[in-house]
């Protein structure tokens, strides 16, 4: 049986995966079913296939799951925020189901939840709706166990993006009902005040300068992340925007945080807010080094283009 290329954009949009509804919709009755039973499609839930040979994402599951709860159901939390591809917003893997009043779902091995708002703005992944980035972010610090230093990195993202300002999240958190969940919290304490990543967003500006330039927010170890990272050359770069790293205690912390690195194979270039005011040397600096890694490794660093 051929399958027809409407559902296999489908499919491919929705990760490999499609309802049984959605089969309806495209197919009739009788060649829906003979098609779920022909072998092309494995049974993931009640109603819910993948397309056997599909490339599997991380986020299908959550997909899936959207689709078992039907066309009204809004995918949130961590896996919501990441199917945003926003870069270094990675919360983990974990979501809940948002429905409508009235609509449930009982028997199913996920989190189902009554949506507190019907109007609440969405996007697409295929058919099935994902909470937008703000939401999304609120749900996870307020439904899931997050580190802080994620939610940090995410919040940050989101206002170098221009999807999140000064004071929304209190808002948006009070329109969800969440203040009580989130209060005392880091997130929460964060909204009023200007994104504290300002000095690592210039930098990522003149760092697209290279090509490839590096991965933002990259976790080289269980306990250590790197502000960008040049992944062939092991080259990370990070913004020493805090007044503290002048002091004892923070030399300390930076040579910790350095040894730990170096056991990982990095090497690491500091910037601070001076180097910014010269970008030319900064970027000479850092192509230096570059290419000094790719000698050691072997490899090709990245070339730097013209301004």
């Amino acid at each position: 049986m051929i399958i027809p290329e409407a559902l296999l954009r489908l499919c491919a949009e929705q990760l490999g995966v499609i309802a049984r509804y959605q089969l309806r919709e495209l197919l009739a009755a009788t060649v829906t079913d003979d098609l779920l039973r022909s072998g092309r499609f494995e049974r993931l839930h009640r109603g819910v296939h993948a397309l056997r040979g599909s490339a599997v994402d991380d986020l299908r599951p959550a997909i899936a799951a959207a689709l078992r709860c039907g066309p009204t159901a809004i995918l949130t939390g961590p896996a919501g925020l990441a199917l945003h591809r926003l870069e270094g917003t990675d919360l983990g893997r974990h979501f809940a189901i948002l429905l409508p009043p009235g609509r449930r779902v009982v028997d199913v091995p996920f989190t189902v939840l009554r949506d507190p708002d019907a109007r609440r703005r969405v996007t697409h992944v295929g058919a099935v709706r994902i909470a937008s980035p703000v939401d999304a972010l609120l749900e996870s610090a307020a439904l899931f166990d997050v580190p802080p230093r994620r939610l940090r990195l995410a919040h940050d993202r989101l206002r170098w993006e221009g999807l999140l300002h000064a004071g929304q999240l209190q808002r948006r958190a009070a329109e969800l009902g969440l203040g009580s969940q989130l209060a005392g919290g880091e997130l929460l304490a964060m909204d009023p005040l200007a994104p504290t990543g300002d000095g690592e967003r210039e930098l990522w500006h003149h760092l697209h300068r290279f090509d490839p330039p590096p991965q933002p927010q990259v976790w080289v170890t269980p306990r250590r992340c790197t502000d960008f990272l040049f992944e062939e050359c092991r080259l990370a770069v990070e913004y020493q925007g805090r007044p503290d790293h002048g002091t004892k205690l923070g030399r300390a912390r930076d040579r910790a945080r350095e040894d730990e690195l170096a056991q990982a194979g990095i090497r690491i270039v500091y910037v601070d807010a001076a180097d910014l005011r010269s970008p030319r040397l900064l970027l000479s600096r850092i192509a230096s080094a570059l290419t000094a890694r790719g000698d050691e490794l072997g490899v090709v660093p990245p070339r730097l283009l013209p301004a």
